[in-house]
């Protein structure tokens, strides 16, 4: 667990859980791709987003996803990654204001591995 007496230099994964009407979700992923993200995903503040679908069944058809933003540190998040992240929401609000509910939550990034591959 990360307090905020204890500095880490390994990254940080915030995420947003996110659900949104199924009319609307191929809208709001295009507007994801398209707009949201690479106006976000700077490379110095968010150094990589990624949109992912919870593959869950959902009894009034809404769409679930987790949008992931990583932050090269904590300090580099604690620093501006609030700023950054309210600009996210911002542009997220602009499009979708009241159409979706999500909730947050912030990880350590402790170990990643990507298997070489042959190509």
């Amino acid at each position: 667990m990360i307090s905020k007496n204890v500095k880490t230099n390994n990254p940080l994964l915030y995420n947003i859980t996110l659900k949104i009407h199924s009319d609307l979700a191929d809208e709001w992923l295009t507007a994801m791709k398209e707009d949201f993200l690479p106006k976000t995903t700077d490379g110095k503040i968010i150094v990589s987003s990624q949109i992912n679908e919870l593959l869950i069944d959902s009894d009034d058809g809404d769409k679930t996803f987790a949008v992931q933003f990583i932050f090269a540190t904590q300090d580099i998040y604690d620093r501006e990654g609030l700023q950054s992240l309210a600009k996210f929401l911002k542009l997220l609000d602009g499009q979708f204001m009241k159409k979706y509910v999500y909730f947050t939550t912030k990880m350590e990034i402790l170990h990643y591995y990507v298997m070489p591959s042959e190509n």
